[in-house]
């Protein structure tokens, strides 16, 4: 298993705990006859963000307020059981704040990375008994202004470690690290899963792969050249377009796009080409 060293951007973080709570959907007919609870109401319970435009793995700030910081979670606890926080056409749920037996739980700010580019809603919503009672809404457009995902080429500059971008509704990570060789610039993408020790070794390598492969598909379309399709050598194929050198390692896939050349790469062990380590991004500027 590679080292995995992260300097997670997470500017305005204040967690008092971490739940993982699941919230059963209302039913999508009742969305329009949800009334809020006027004593939320009078509360002036808001969830707000620093930006309401970003660019792709930008931080966003978000942060739930309300009228009288002072008496914060002690005045939620009397209208709420839970409140859970959700970005428009993106899967997952992140809680923000809950009523416990020996206390209250909650997340004041959180930082946001949006991974693809859209005008998203951001929602929070408030259950009692079950029973959505409350919700209030901000909005965000995410643009795409960079030359690969996180990276621009333009003033390109190296990296000591793994920077990580964290998408809260998600339960993985991207890190970026930025390097040179012989003074031509590339980055490595590399994902981490939140609860990786509840998964075995070959499992992580396989979720890897997936996921990896499918954000790369969603983002570029289908790959350029993948293995196993007809007689191509794709270990040529990257040896022809890429100036990043590979020693042990093999290209699952290659995407050549006008602004860059990018392979998800099988790691191999630099000193044992028969050990298997996981998988990775390589991409560089297609210049």
């Amino acid at each position: 298993m590679y080292k995995k060293i992260f300097t997670l951007s997470l500017a305005g973080l204040l967690l008092f705990s971490c739940s993982e709570t699941e919230i059963m959907d209302t039913n999508p007919t009742e969305e329009a006859q949800i009334k809020n609870d006027p004593n939320l109401a009078d509360l002036g319970l808001k969830i707000t963000a620093d930006k309401s435009s970003a660019n792709i793995f930008e931080g966003v700030i978000f942060k739930l307020t309300q009228k009288n910081q002072s008496i914060y979670f002690g005045a939620l606890a009397d209208y709420l059981d839970i409140l859970v926080f959700k970005i428009s056409n993106t899967e997952g749920e992140k809680v923000i704040f809950q009523k416990l037996p020996n206390g209250n739980s909650g997340t004041i700010s959180f930082n946001h990375n949006f991974y693809y580019p859209g005008n998203y809603t951001a929602t929070i919503e408030g259950f009692k008994d079950g029973k959505k009672i409350y919700t209030d809404q901000t909005s965000i457009n995410v643009s795409d202004n960079n030359d690969f995902l996180a990276v621009n080429w333009n003033g390109f500059t190296a990296t000591n470690s793994n920077v990580g971008y964290v998408n809260v509704l998600q339960n993985n990570t991207l890190s970026f690290k930025n390097l040179f060789e012989n003074q031509h610039p590339y980055v490595i993408v590399r994902n981490m899963w939140d609860n990786m020790y509840s998964y075995s070794d070959s499992q992580i390598k396989q979720m890897d792969k997936e996921y990896l492969y499918n954000y790369l598909v969603k983002y570029y379309s289908t790959p350029t050249y993948s293995e196993g399709n007809g007689n191509v050598d794709l270990k040529d194929v990257y040896t022809q377009n890429f100036k990043k050198s590979i020693k042990n390692d093999n290209p699952a896939n290659i995407w050549i796009t006008p602004k860059n050349k990018i392979a998800l790469m099988k790691e191999y062990d630099s000193n044992d080409s028969s050990l298997f380590v996981g998988y990775h991004v390589i991409a560089e500027p297609n210049n």
